[in-house]
């Protein structure tokens, strides 16, 4: 009798106070990125429900196909965000049968439901693009300055995230290399101070600030979390202006800083692995297990290869 009771009452558990605190806990564990897919996810599931709660045992194939249709009915959604919401709800799904707040049922929801991600244009820009944009005079308007500071020291440190950069502190400069872990990944980067990055560097340089670039601006009442979203924003709302001043305007944002980075570092014939390894990603395990640690020269040589010309440009126009 026992074992029933608690199976009506998963049933009848309401899938919207557990999706908040499954995104608080995930925040609690710093998987922010994680809590961030899955409240959004959350809030168009509220969204398709109106007023209406919704109860785990009201979680259908035909409720999950009804949800897919109306996310599919809103024009602005591309097909990779309406598969990203549909995937994160069911991540939320399984979730909840493993921690047994909702009972598995014998027509798996989620079952038939086939996302595939459609293939996106190519991001990155001609590397003549980012030359451009080291040389404009920006030193009337000081946030666009910094702004392109960013996207150029980006570039010349093989990509380096905005959220990464965003965290570096002075004990990230170790002798002549920043080093650093990926907040994604965790994965130890090293990469040599150039002689432009040395520049950009020395210009922000504060004692009053923590870190190495003034990016993460205390925000009242916002997570530090919270506040790097905002200041993400606010700095590719810089990098529209920037795109719309070049000779040929185009689609420039944080990313696509570090896919340039990795498609020119391509066509200059560096090795995937030496790429994989620059960027911290951790797709190209069975290259790192074979070749374990590559060589920080053959890094830092790429490198050079790839920044040359940009590199001295900063060292001019600073």
């Amino acid at each position: 009798m026992k074992k029933k009771h608690v199976k009506r009452q998963t049933l009848t558990v309401s899938v919207f106070p557990y999706m908040d605190g499954l995104i608080r806990r995930k925040r609690a564990a710093g998987k922010e990125s994680t809590a961030d897919l899955y409240r959004a996810s959350s809030n168009w599931l509220r969204k398709f429900r109106g007023n209406d709660q919704l109860l785990f045992s009201q979680i259908t194939p035909a409720l999950v196909d009804s949800f897919h249709r109306f996310l599919c009915s809103q024009q602005h959604l591309a097909a990779n965000s309406i598969n990203s919401y549909m995937s994160n709800f069911r991540a939320m799904y399984n979730i909840s049968i493993q921690e047994k707040v909702a009972v598995r049922p014998s027509d798996h929801p989620f079952t038939h439901l086939a996302l595939r991600m459609e293939k996106t244009a190519k991001r990155a820009v001609r590397r003549e693009t980012i030359e451009e944009i080291a040389h404009m005079d920006l030193k009337k308007e000081p946030e666009l300055e910094k702004a392109r500071d960013i996207c150029i020291f980006s570039f010349l440190g093989c990509g380096i995230p905005f959220v990464d950069l965003a965290h570096l502190t002075p004990c990230n400069i170790v002798g002549e290399e920043l080093a650093y872990n990926r907040v994604k990944t965790g994965t130890l980067i090293r990469v040599r101070i150039t002689s432009g990055m040395r520049t950009i560097l020395d210009k922000y340089a504060s004692a009053k600030n923590p870190y190495l670039f003034p990016v993460l601006t205390p925000t009242s009442g916002k997570s530090s979390h919270e506040a790097y979203k905002h200041d993400l924003r606010q700095y590719n709302r810089y990098l529209k202006v920037l795109s719309k001043r070049l000779s040929t305007p185009v689609r420039l944002t944080s990313y696509v800083i570090r896919h340039t980075w990795a498609s020119e570092a391509l066509r200059q014939n560096t090795p995937v692995a030496i790429i994989s390894q620059a960027l911290g990603h951790t797709s190209e395990k069975t290259t790192r297990h074979y070749l374990a640690a590559l060589d920080q020269s053959m890094l830092d040589a790429a490198n050079a290869v790839i920044i040359k010309g940009i590199d001295e440009v900063i060292r001019k126009v600073a």
